[in-house]
């Protein structure tokens, strides 16, 4: 899978649950990057290194330990 087609899913994955169309500006904002990049992310024309080396990090872990990083991340996000 393409880091393209993993955002895309996403994007559809949270706008399944919140039952919601959400803009790629509004997505943006949420994930903290700019309308053009994730723009250019969900294209294909920009793909973060940062996001590769954490995805592939990720795919080294246990399902519950994604899930814990992952909480980790977000409480730390909610602090800040």
């Amino acid at each position: 899978m393409e880091l393209k087609e993993f955002i895309r899913g996403a994007h559809a994955l949270i706008e399944a649950r919140e039952k919601k169309r959400i803009t790629q500006e509004e997505m943006a904002g949420r994930v903290g990057v700019g309308y053009r990049t994730y723009m250019e992310y969900q294209r294909g024309t920009n793909a973060p290194l940062a996001m590769k080396a954490m995805l592939n990090l990720l795919a080294l872990l246990e399902d519950q330990e994604i899930v814990r990083v992952v909480r980790e991340w977000k409480e730390n996000a909610e602090k800040n």
